[in-house]
């Protein structure tokens, strides 16, 4: 995918999540930090996301996306230009019903863009059920969801990967406040393809939320992820992100 279409599909997100945050009654977050990568990518990059949320007791609407960018000039490179090192763009829009029922309904559209990791560009939609396990407002939720997820892949590389697969998503999830103003949280997504169980995707993101004052948020996150069928022997199956990120919460 060209560096534009990149750069279009960003706008694009961005400009919904002004527009739904122009109404009344809407939640936004935005924040930059920074991340340290290991696995296909081996380097430090920024990284900036922003997220635009409603919760009532009806529908829940969150917008979001995610952008990492990191570019060097090698020592000895004569021409002395930047070259780009990662390029990361994901996003999703996602809708509960009934979200603080026990069970809740959901429906999600997400995007992935990433040569380093093989994807040119990869669209997702899921439909599933959540399963709210304990709840005490403002001090832990447990839940765990199953879904059905339609993945559609344009690959970096020619691979014998299929560019349509259908996988089964299996999501524990949970936030827990372990100090007054420390919250800790976890969500794992496991997705085996229903073509192939040997084929499958973990992908789980541990997060510390330090509170430093009413809108202002320090996070320190751990992400891990793991193909067990990567689209070459260009890729690794093992990814690893480290991030530090300041976050302002309207």
């Amino acid at each position: 995918m060209k560096t534009n279409n990149k750069f279009f599909l960003l706008i694009l997100l961005i400009f919904s999540i002004s527009h739904v945050n122009a109404q009344e009654k809407w939640k936004f977050d935005f924040s930059l930090g920074a991340s340290a990568n290991s696995g296909n990518v081996n380097n430090c990059n920024i990284s900036n996301s922003a997220a635009v949320k409603r919760n009532d007791s009806l529908i829940a609407l969150d917008v979001h996306y995610k952008l990492l960018f990191s570019a060097l000039i090698h020592e000895h490179d004569i021409s002395q230009e930047w070259e780009t090192t990662n390029f990361e763009i994901n996003g999703a829009v996602k809708l509960d019903l009934y979200q603080y029922e026990r069970f809740s309904p959901f429906l999600a559209c997400e995007m992935l863009t990433n040569k380093f990791k093989g994807y040119d560009l990869k669209l997702s939609s899921l439909i599933g059920i959540k399963y709210r396990i304990f709840v005490k407002p403002k001090v832990y939720d447990y839940s765990i969801s199953a879904a059905l997820v339609y993945d559609w892949v344009d690959y970096t590389d020619e691979t014998k990967l299929p560019k349509n697969n259908f996988r089964v998503s299996i999501r524990p999830k949970f936030t827990q406040k372990i100090a007054e103003n420390l919250t800790l949280s976890n969500i794992t997504f496991y997705q085996p393809s229903v073509l192939d169980f040997g084929d499958f995707i973990i992908n789980s993101k541990t997060k510390l939320e330090t509170k430093i004052t009413k809108m202002l948020f320090l996070d320190f996150s751990f992400t891990y992820e793991y193909r067990s069928r990567v689209p070459s022997e260009n890729y690794k199956k093992h990814d690893f992100l480290s991030e530090i990120s300041l976050k302002i919460k309207i």
